[in-house]
């Protein structure tokens, strides 16, 4: 079993306190049968911080021979530290993790990288506030990485949809996303379906067939939209695009019941 624990003292090397942290733990008797997994354990003062990131916020599995994906979406990007000028972007960031909880250098998928707010305008009304990784789960094929960024866009929120997946590249699909909502080339807040102060990308989960026999449906939660929340359900626009776009949106019930705080997409009446 592998167990986030988003405010686990820091490891030795991460110039932090607290930062969080994954743990495998085996299923016996013993309560206290659990060990720390050891990655992100180094960090570059010049550029990020990691104290109160909050690693372990999500763990999410591909299952037996798959890989795993844990995020940190209070990781902060730096600019010009430790001076009058100093800067602080809570961009967020996600591991991918090989079976055996190591990180494969021969792989392009493990590791850190996986922070596409890194890099983009600055500033809560763009990527400054992204908090990557609050949310974050793979299809239930397995062929692509899901992330919510509920801080994007002045608190609208953004999911984003890669795949870095090797079963796609098998299947001869090379040019497969990313897909973004706001679309990944022209990052227009316009684009996104609901209001500042959503936090579309807070839940996610994911299914076919759920609007139409055989389409990919990610579905994720807005909690705070229009102050009672929603669940928003995505599709890829078309097949030249990278956008994700909206098909239905389910609204709340009703003032601050935070309706999309989590979802999970089930087959109630076995229809596939």
């Amino acid at each position: 079993m592998l167990i986030g624990a988003p405010t686990a003292r820091a490891l030795s090397n991460q110039g932090a306190n607290i930062t969080g942290g994954l743990y495998s733990c085996d299923i016996t008797t013993h309560p206290d049968d659990c060990t720390r997994v050891d990655f992100d354990n180094d960090v570059d003062v010049l550029v990020e911080n990691k104290e109160n990131q909050w690693m372990g916020v999500t763990v999410q599995s591909q299952g037996p021979g798959g890989k795993i994906v844990t995020c940190a979406h209070r990781y902060q990007r730096l600019l010009f530290p430790n001076t009058p000028q100093e800067a602080r972007d809570i961009t967020g960031r996600c591991y991918m993790l090989s079976q055996d909880l190591s990180i494969d250098s021969q792989s392009d998928e493990d590791g850190g990288n996986w922070k596409f707010c890194d890099g983009h305008t600055r500033g809560h009304e763009r990527f400054g506030a992204c908090q990557q990784g609050l949310a974050a789960t793979f299809t239930k094929d397995y062929h692509y990485v899901i992330f919510g960024a509920p801080g994007a866009y002045n608190w609208k929120g953004i999911v984003r949809v890669e795949q870095k997946n090797n079963t796609l590249l098998e299947m001869g699909l090379f040019d497969d996303g990313p897909y973004e909502v706001g679309d990944e080339n022209r990052l227009d807040p316009s684009l996104v379906p609901v209001p500042a102060n959503s936090y579309l990308g807070f839940s996610l989960d994911s299914g076919h067939s759920i609007t139409e026999k055989g389409k990919l449906i990610i579905v994720s939660g807005a909690p705070r939209a229009n102050h009672s929340g929603a669940v928003v359900f995505l599709r890829k626009q078309e097949e030249a695009s990278t956008m994700l776009m909206s098909e239905h949106i389910l609204e709340g019930p009703g003032l601050a019941s935070s309706f999309g705080y989590d979802v999970a997409v089930v087959d109630l009446n076995g229809d596939g």
